[in-house]
């Protein structure tokens, strides 16, 4: 069994976004130093008075750094409401930046209002998220190639860099397939 926690890195009444991220990066310390295997990192957009952690990829470079031990994961990277070939580039620098203790956590996100405020239908939420992680599997080759889908087209792209540790897991079964069900709710890879 695991033992770790799930972050925010809230926003209380009376304190100010600084306080926010300088306790969150207290608790991970402590977190680190009392053996914990892991933090959890949401991601949550507009909604300050909640949470300061709209860049969670960001935070968690940060917290690699912080840290000898703990593993720290996305819960989740909403896939659609970011450019694959960005998130693919900056999952595996935070990979190589923690020398492996990084853990890929994905998903779709159940918040509408992000999705409207970004200008992108949430009914297109699970193709996006499909499409996403099709290139960013693509990207982890670490060889040049095009893609030409439904929202993202491009010619000649070549990412890095690849991903800590070779192979990763890219989330598919013995015979190519995403597992049933992958593009629904929460998907966890780890690059372990």
């Amino acid at each position: 069994m695991h033992f770790g926690i799930f972050m925010e890195f809230e926003t209380r009444q009376g304190r100010s976004q600084a306080e926010a991220f300088r306790e969150g990066f207290e608790l991970v310390e402590v977190a680190d130093e009392w053996g914990l295997d892991g933090v959890w990192l949401g991601e949550m957009h507009f909604n300050p008075a909640r949470s300061v952690l709209g860049a969670p990829i960001v935070v968690a470079s940060s917290i690699a750094t912080r840290t000898r031990r703990l593993r720290v994961g996305m819960a989740v990277q909403v896939l659609p409401l970011n450019n694959p070939l960005r998130i693919a580039e900056e999952a595996a620098t935070v990979n190589h930046i923690s020398a492996g203790r990084f853990d890929f956590g994905i998903g779709r996100s159940g918040s509408p209002r992000a999705y409207d405020l970004y200008g992108i239908p949430y009914t297109e939420s699970q193709a996006r998220f499909r499409e996403a992680l099709e290139i960013i599997f693509e990207a982890w080759k670490g060889e040049r190639f095009s893609y030409h889908g439904e929202y993202s087209h491009f010619e000649n792209a070549i990412v890095s860099p690849r991903p800590y540790q070779q192979p990763h897991s890219n989330g598919r079964d013995h015979r190519g397939n995403f597992p049933p069900g992958w593009g629904k709710g929460l998907a966890r890879m780890a690059l372990s």
